[in-house]
């Protein structure tokens, strides 16, 4: 049974007119979907019967595919090779999963013809599908992209927000990935890190500073997506990138504003969430730190003029435009070759939300982050241009997302 998703090629939802300003997922700013339980993590993934096979074509080419499913296929092997996961309704090795993207890969190299990949992954795979929010496999789809801002390594203004590096006195807990548990030494005990407000009316961290920006808004948003790249005055181009956390967890200011009456859960975009805050200046402190979450983030040399790659995911693999994506790595635990059903903004020329058109592509798990939790969300990275802003800013799509397993009988 083929997903709704693909029935369409294009299509416009009455009345669903959005301006550009600037892109965010706009999910992680807001509640989307009940908070889902690690227990659910259980039985995440579940088989797909033969009659319910998704098409597993490409809507997208094969080119930047088996870059991305090889760099999947590196941080494989960096795991214990006596690991196990539970997926799927079974346990799977290390070597077994490095099978199954070996034999991906294989695939991809061997069948230029698509029925004739499509086949191959039929008669070698095993596709099993995430249970999504409702136990039906309903996924809430999200986009996210790197940020490009102007900044200065030097505070002079109008270059006046930091960012900041990992303090010294930052405690991570080992094997954490996610960098969710953190705190501080106190009295020889560890207790919470700082709060975001604590940090920034304390000036706690002074002396860490890796980069200042323009805007605390600017901040926010790189805290958010969790790195960016920053233009200094000189024209050279810096990266940041995600080194670790206060451990603390993340709240909507979003849902913060709905609460208060600002705006109400419909009218919420980034950009209206972005005018509220320069609208209200003498509002804007208290908001940003009602989110106790605090980002430190690391900086990359300058970068040459030929530099294309995605900012590095929680694998530690630079992440690929439309095919990376960012999951709950509790329910998804170990690297896997996807395949994604939702849709993609379509803008018209004065930046306009004109309609969507539907997405089918294999993907894969590469990232994590701090408000995609439980096995119905999923947020798809989207790049850095113009286009990804955009995306990012006005896409909270229904979805759905399955993973391929090589057949035991083929290993």
């Amino acid at each position: 049974m083929f997903s709704p998703f693909l029935r369409h090629k294009r299509h416009v939802r009455p009345g669903n007119w959005v301006r550009y300003f600037i892109g965010i997922s706009v999910a992680v700013l807001l509640l989307s979907d009940p908070a889902i339980g690690v227990a659910d993590c259980d039985t995440a993934l579940t088989q797909v019967a033969p009659g319910s096979m998704p098409l597993l074509l490409d809507d997208s080419g094969l080119q930047d595919l088996q870059k991305s499913v090889e760099r999947s296929a590196a941080a494989l092997k960096r795991i214990d090779g006596e690991q196990q996961f539970a997926l799927c309704g079974r346990v799977y090795s290390t070597p077994w999963l490095q099978k199954s993207m070996a034999e991906f890969l294989r695939g991809v190299e061997a069948f230029t013809n698509e029925a004739d990949f499509q086949r191959f992954l039929f008669d070698n795979f095993d596709v099993c599908r995430s249970q999504g929010s409702d136990g039906a496999g309903r996924m809430l789809v999200t986009g996210y992209y790197e940020p490009f801002f102007a900044g200065s390594l030097i505070k002079k203004a109008p270059f006046i927000y930091p960012l900041y590096q990992v303090p010294p006195d930052l405690v991570v807990s080992s094997g954490n990935q996610d960098g969710n548990e953190a705190g501080r030494m106190e009295d020889g005990r560890i207790v919470p890190y700082w709060t975001r407000a604590e940090i920034e009316k304390g000036n706690l961290l002074q002396g860490g500073e890796i980069v200042y920006l323009a805007d605390p808004v600017d901040v926010f948003i790189l805290h958010v997506q969790g790195s960016g790249r920053i233009r200094l005055p000189d024209g050279s181009v810096r990266k940041v990138h995600f080194a670790a956390s206060n451990g603390r967890g993340y709240q909507s200011i979003g849902r913060l504003l709905v609460d208060r009456g600002a705006m109400t859960l419909e009218e919420v975009t980034m950009p209206k969430i972005v005018s509220y805050l320069h609208d209200h200046p003498d509002e804007m402190q208290e908001i940003l730190h009602h989110n106790d979450r605090y980002i430190f983030f690391s900086l990359s040399p300058v970068l040459g003029e030929t530099e294309n790659e995605g900012p590095a995911g929680s694998l530690g693999q630079p992440l690929t435009v439309g095919r990376s994506l960012a999951v709950d790595s509790t329910c998804f635990p170990a690297p896997m070759v996807g395949y994604l059903e939702t849709e993609l903004p379509v803008f018209a020329d004065d930046g306009f939300l004109s309609g969507w058109e539907s997405l089918h592509r294999f993907v894969v798990n590469q990232d994590t982050g701090a408000a995609i939790r439980g096995p119905g969300r999923v947020d798809l990275f989207l790049g850095g241009d113009a286009y990804a802003a955009r995306a990012a800013g006005v896409m909270k799509q229904p979805g759905a997302l399955y993973f391929l397993l090589l057949k035991e009988e083929n290993l």
